[in-house]
């Protein structure tokens, strides 16, 4: 017999340890694009540790790819119309497939819905399943839901208004607030990120125009909107002069600059995640109409083109797990749509978080409001509009009423010209406009 030679004992080990690997195949990579994580911090942590485990886990890999609205619905849409695609999931926001699914982009996803049922392990909140029914499909399994809130510094506490509970403000509490704090230090310590990329715009059309008005659209010039446009010039009067160039609260809450900050959920939670023993969160005020606030909903879909559906359905029944859902209000401050996971309490500055996002929602006087649906391509003028409304009329100083008879008929316009229905609170009108 003969001895073997030491190229062949090094050989014949280089085969045991590269000939399994060449047996399992090509490794399978799916694509995922997104209008949401698009934040650094927030797009790392999704490719660190979100899809990271999800790879670990299964052997497939996840290019995540975060869009701006506008090349990510082009993007879409140009594959269903060449009926090949790259895009094996997308994930947006609930505004957007009123869209999509006319467009062709968007599979009936009640078959997978109905698989994850089966599992038992999961119940997804009744009324997003309602909600993603458009055009006469399921259009997507509901994946995160986000809100806005306030998060005040501790001291600021020592001059909320006596006899007021902060867990159920008003609006005119939070101006005696901010008068209080100024008179105190001699500074204006409110903060709003009304700047660059910041997301004020929210703030104006889906939380205090409905809480003044009962309406995002169709009171747009009321009486009553007259009112909360002189309450704003009022707030302007206590707001951090810096919040013209502030586009998250973060870091001016983290700095001391401002004192009372109101923002995302998600843009809120590195300044809670750091020091959580300092601040409080409360619910966004109310108005005379309620207390207003926008829910936003986040849908997964598999595009009809997706060269990789079956993966892409794993990737889907990964992230709606509970303990999945747990890790993202960790990681992004985006909230659970499964009810298992909605009952896990997180600590430190997720649970001053998950208390603040209950305490709006439960609220006896709360009032949801949902953002856009149906302006398409011009999607992107909605905001503008009330940000412009407030440039010229809290900063300029232009008359109230003409300002709003001129930014109406541009409403107007682009609700006819769409054909778009009124967005909650209005009533479903098509096509809406103000009156």
């Amino acid at each position: 017999m003969r001895v073997p030679t030491l190229m062949a004992i090094v050989l014949a080990a280089i085969l045991v340890v590269t000939v399994p690997a060449a047996q399992t195949g090509p490794a399978v990579e799916i694509t995922f694009t997104s209008t949401q994580f698009s934040p650094v911090h927030e797009t790392e942590w999704a490719r660190d540790t979100l899809f990271r485990a999800f790879e670990t886990e299964t052997g497939i890999r996840v290019r995540f790819v975060s869009e701006l609205a506008g090349p990510y619905m082009d993007r879409l849409q140009a594959e269903a119309r060449a009926g090949r695609g790259s895009i094996d999931l997308t994930g947006t926001l609930h505004g957007d497939f009123p869209i999509l699914v006319p467009a062709g982009v968007a599979r009936d996803m009640a078959p997978v819905q109905a698989d994850l049922a089966r599992r038992g392990d999961r119940t997804f909140f009744p009324d997003l399943v309602r909600i993603s029914e458009i055009g006469g499909i399921q259009s997507y399994v509901p994946w995160m839901q986000a809100t806005y809130l306030i998060v005040a510094h501790k001291r600021a506490m020592a001059y909320f208004p006596r006899g007021s509970n902060p867990m159920a403000m008003t609006y005119d509490d939070l101006l005696e607030w901010g008068d209080a704090i100024k008179a105190a230090t001699g500074t204006r310590r409110i903060g709003f990120p009304a700047g660059p990329g910041g997301l004020f715009g929210r703030f104006l059309h889906g939380y205090i125009y409905p809480s003044f008005t009962g309406s995002q659209v169709k009171r747009f010039k009321s009486p009553e909107a007259v009112e909360m446009w002189r309450y704003l010039r009022r707030l302007g009067g206590v707001m951090h002069p810096s919040s013209f160039l502030y586009s998250f609260m973060n870091e001016p809450l983290l700095l001391g600059e401002v004192w009372v900050a109101w923002d995302h959920t998600a843009r809120l939670l590195p300044a809670l995640r750091d020091r959580p023993d300092d601040f409080v969160v409360l619910p966004s005020p109310a108005g005379p109409r309620g207390r207003s606030f926008l829910s936003v909903i986040v849908g997964l879909t598999i595009p009809k083109t997706a060269p990789n559906a079956d993966a892409a359905a794993r990737l889907i029944e990964f992230l709606t797990r509970p303990r999945t859902q747990v890790l993202t209000v960790q990681g992004v401050a985006f909230f659970p749509t499964v009810r298992e996971a909605a009952g896990a309490v997180p600590t430190g500055g997720m649970k001053l978080l998950a208390e603040g996002v209950t305490a709006q929602q439960g609220a006896r006087d709360a009032r949801v409001a949902l953002l856009p649906v149906g302006l398409g391509v011009r999607t992107g003028e909605f905001v503008p509009l009330y940000v412009d409304t407030f440039r010229e009329i809290s900063i300029l100083g232009k008359p109230i009423e003409e300002v709003l008879t001129a930014q109406a008929r541009k409403l107007e316009e682009l609700y006819r010209a769409m054909n778009a229905v009124c967005p909650p609170p209005d009533p479903a009108i098509t096509p809406c406009r103000p009156d």
